[in-house]
């Protein structure tokens, strides 16, 4: 007996969704702020 086809096997592979985050408007997601430190804004992270 053969499968029967349905949508379900002959639909593609669905790729995860990426996590969307925002980038920091004070060190522009870098991290630090001009004098090398951490950010305030963002702890550190970058995104906040």
């Amino acid at each position: 007996m053969s499968p029967e086809t349905s949508e379900e096997t002959t639909a593609p592979p669905v790729r995860p969704l990426a996590p969307q985050r925002w980038r920091c408007c004070d060190c522009g997601g870098t991290g630090l702020d001009s004098l090398g430190g951490t950010c305030r804004l963002c702890d550190g992270l970058g995104f906040g």
